[in-house]
Parts: C-alpha cells; sequence; structure tokens
C-alpha cells in the first residue's frame, strides 16, 4: 500500500497547543512525518478542535460537503473561544498557535467530503465523545468546582455515557459509509492529574458540610465506564480498533487536560505500530501468488 489519507479529529487531544510543547508537535504530526519517512505517499488532514468537539460536528462537516478553509476557519475561532472560557485555558493556550493553522487558496475548493470519499487508504486516528457528555451535563471539569454546577447536575449519569458512545457509533458509521476501506483507531479517555486537583477541591468543599464524608473519584468512575462502553463498542466493527491511551495520566502538560511532548510521541508511537501491522497485512495480501488449477 504506496498511498495512504491520514485523518485526524475531532477533539482538542490532536492539537498540540500546550505551551510546554514548544514546536506545537502532535501526534498526527509525528505519525504522518513517519510514514513519508518510511516511503508513503501520504496526504492528510486534521480536523481535532473541530467546533466544540462534538460528535455532530464532525457529521456536520461531512453532510453539509464543508470546504476545509472553512473547517480551518472554525478551528481558528474555537481556538479563540476555548482562550476566553476560562483564566486556565487562557494561560496554557497559547495565542501564538494559532499561526500554525494556515488557510491555502485551495482549501477554498477542497472539502472534507470529497477528500475523504477518493481516498484510497483512509486511516481515521478518532478522539470524540468526551464533549458531548461535557455538554449533556452543561459543565465543563473546571466549571464543576461550583457547587451550584453541581447541585444541577443529571442523576442519571451512565445513560448520558452511553449516548455519547452511540454518537460516536453514528460517527464511524458514517465514516465507513463514506468510505468503505476505512481504518478507524479509536482513542480511549484518559484521567489527567488536573482531575485530581479539581476532585480535591471538591471534595474538600463537601467536607466541610459533612464531616464523614469518604473521598471518592467521581472522574475516575466516569472515564472507566464510558472506556469500558467505548472498547465494547470497538470489538462490533471489523475497520475500529480500540486504542488505549490511559498511560498519558502521566504525561499532561502542567495545569492542562492535553498530553505534553512526551505524551504526544508515546500516542504516536503506539498508533504506528498498529498502522504499520495494518499495513503489512494488506501488503501481504496483495502480495500473495495468484491459484492456479
Amino acid at each position: 500500500m504506496k498511498n495512504i489519507s491520514l485523518f485526524c479529529g475531532l477533539s482538542s487531544l490532536g492539537m498540540p497547543f500546550p505551551k510546554e510543547n514548544k514546536e506545537h508537535i502532535g501526534y498526527y504530526d509525528i505519525i504522518l512525518s513517519k510514514l513519508q519517512n518510511d516511503g508513503y505517499n501520504v496526504s492528510g488532514f486534521n480536523m481535532s478542535k473541530l467546533n466544540k468537539n462534538h460528535t455532530w460536528d464532525l457529521e456536520n462537516a461531512l453532510n453539509e460537503n464543508a470546504t476545509l478553509a472553512s473547517i480551518k476557519s472554525i478551528q481558528l475561532q474555537s481556538i479563540d473561544s476555548l482562550r476566553n472560557a476560562n483564566i486556565l485555558f487562557k494561560l496554557v493556550v497559547p495565542k501564538k498557535f494559532k499561526n500554525t493553522i494556515i488557510i491555502n487558496s485551495s482549501d477554498y475548493e477542497n472539502t472534507l467530503k470529497n477528500m475523504y470519499i477518493n481516498s484510497d487508504n483512509p486511516i481515521f486516528l478518532y478522539h470524540g465523545g468526551p464533549n458531548d457528555f461535557f455538554t449533556f451535563i452543561q459543565a465543563g471539569p473546571v466549571e464543576l468546582i461550583d457547587k451550584k454546577v453541581r447541585d444541577n447536575l443529571p442523576k442519571d449519569i451512565k445513560s448520558l455515557i452511553e449516548q455519547c458512545i452511540i454518537n460516536i457509533e453514528k460517527n464511524w458509521q458514517l465514516l465507513h459509509q463514506l468510505n468503505s476501506n476505512t481504518k478507524v483507531y479509536a482513542l480511549s479517555y484518559y484521567y489527567s492529574p488536573l482531575y485530581d486537583k479539581i476532585q480535591k477541591i471538591i471534595f474538600l468543599q463537601e467536607k466541610m458540610k459533612d464531616k464523614n464524608k469518604k473521598y471518592v473519584n467521581k472522574f475516575m468512575e466516569v472515564i472507566n465506564l464510558y472506556n469500558r462502553l467505548l472498547k465494547e463498542a470497538c470489538e462490533k466493527y471489523d475497520y475500529v480498533e480500540y486504542c488505549d491511551i490511559t498511560f498519558l495520566k502521566d504525561y499532561c502538560a502542567p495545569l492542562d487536560f492535553h498530553p505534553n511532548t512526551k505524551g504526544n510521541q508515546l500516542i504516536a508511537e503506539i498508533l504506528l505500530k498498529k498502522i504499520e501491522l495494518e499495513t503489512q497485512k494488506e501488503n501481504n495480501t496483495t502480495n500473495q501468488p495468484l491459484k492456479t488449477k
């Protein structure tokens, strides 16, 4: 297999904007470069930080035949929105990162849908779903420090996670419908040390009212359930492979939910091993001698 189309999205995981990552090189960039160096003819498009990172944002981009220019414009606006969400994100997301997203003249003509449909061997590095969940509960992790926000949380969390997985599966089905040669690598969610800090603040708040309150890591419970259901969903599709990246808990940028430089390198290594195994398998199938009667 000489031609590969590499896609990445749709959450902000694939956007290496933490200040710690000075060169802003993410796992997508590492994989793209390695495959090119190995002799593959690789084209690609990184659609990470696609609007609000919802599964339906990917559906809209594909169904509405969005141009690459319009998607990049959305990414640029999304970075501004992220920086303005709260003081923490303004500190960890440098404004200059926007300079890494360049809109070329051809981007106004090329559409994501056509690019995907016409791909010989599309590989999709997929990370989506968690932002659906935060929208369902109407709060992000940082906002949960506010007791008033927590008091208004839905009671049935499990059903919301199940809906996230349903939405994710719809994404995979659409990608396969558009191109039956697609291979999806579905990345798990992971636990950032920042969740620890938030959970401990919440615990101290609750401990002041109830001295007998026991520490329960709700974030970990939700993430474990999410990953279990995601893995089960992956097993239903022969073109989807589950990728465990929970090790990122040790490789997050300071005061950030996103991976640091080493974390991006480790994600790339795991995905490259899977991609190389898949390409070797396909090459062996293609090169098998024809049987004669």
